[in-house]
């Protein structure tokens, strides 16, 4: 079976008459790039707001990083960190009102701080741009790969793209390093800088819809937001893509819960997500017309799921 053979550590080419195609988010579903993140918003915010941090504890900075995990699904853009962390340090209590309201929050609070998005943002990438140059490998040791998204990944019989708002030069550089893989920002097969998200990888899904290997093959797409999958569902065009949110990525219980009572929209785990990568079918559910997984294993059923005729 494909899903047992050695697989390059190059992205396989395009190739007509896929079955499936697999399409993914990258942060908060193959890497958790949260550590790297939320480093990246106190270099900042120290160099920002210096007085902020006058008279702060190790102790005190140590429960705001650990706040900084609990308000990670909302945010969007890298340098909304910066504004996250502010707003920790004056209160450790705005957990709740960041995960609720977080985009009015975001304008209001950058109003009251005097700052402006674009001057915040250009700060941000800045350093996060130097640190990854001046030390790529302590930058890469803050983000890692998920427990056996590797090994998924590079036994995926089916083409795989990736649909992300993150930079295509952070993507390539950690597809490389992480992952293992070799990939270039003008790949086809990479869409990077999607923002906002949800219009933006949308169309993404789309385009690559449209590509020669997605001809009648089924789209699988695989994010960690659901406001991006509720996105996909509003775009009859998109009907046709089969949409999962990955539970183990950024998002609350609240959204999991949300997305379990949204038609269209399936929950997964890791364990699932490795299915779906290797045999292009989530196997806990056997309803007669799905192979079981000893069936594929050992080459019993052989239909859209395997590559021997």
């Amino acid at each position: 079976h494909p899903a047992h053979r050695a697989r390059s550590k190059v992205m396989p080419p395009v190739r007509a008459g896929a079955t499936d195609v697999i399409v993914l988010d990258f942060d908060g579903v193959l890497l958790d790039s949260e550590g790297e993140i939320t480093k990246s918003a106190f270099t900042a915010a120290k160099q920002r707001w210096p007085k902020l941090f006058e008279g702060v504890s190790a102790d005190q900075q140590e429960a705001v990083r650990q706040k900084m995990r609990a308000v990670r699904p909302v945010l969007v853009r890298g340098y909304e960190s910066m504004v996250m962390v502010r707003m920790l340090m004056e209160d450790l209590d705005h957990v709740d009102a960041i995960l609720s309201d977080w985009e009015r929050l975001l304008h209001s609070k950058t109003a009251e701080y005097g700052e402006s998005h674009e001057e915040l943002s250009e700060l941000y990438e800045r350093i996060r741009n130097a640190w990854m140059t001046a030390n790529p490998q302590e930058w890469m040791a803050e983000q890692a790969p998920y427990p056996g998204v590797v090994d998924a990944y590079k036994q995926c019989p089916y083409p795989i793209y990736l649909a992300t708002s993150k930079a295509g030069h952070r993507v390539c550089a950690l597809m490389r390093a992480a992952m293992g893989v070799d990939l270039t920002p003008d790949s086809p097969r990479l869409h990077a800088a999607l923002l906002p998200p949800e219009e933006a990888k949308a169309e993404a899904l789309r385009r690559i819809g449209e590509a020669a290997d997605a001809q009648g093959a089924t789209l699988h797409f695989v994010d960690d937001r659901l406001d991006t999958l509720r996105a996909v569902l509003q775009r009859p065009d998109l009907s046709h893509v089969r949409l999962y949110l990955a539970d183990w990525g950024y998002n609350t219980a609240a959204e999991r819960q949300a997305a379990a009572a949204t038609p269209g929209v399936r929950i997964i785990g890791l364990k699932q997500f490795g299915e779906l990568l290797r045999f292009g079918l989530i196997m806990d559910v056997h309803d007669g017309c799905e192979p079981a997984a000893d069936e594929v294993t050992q080459g019993v059923f052989k239909s859209k799921y395997s590559d021997e005729e």
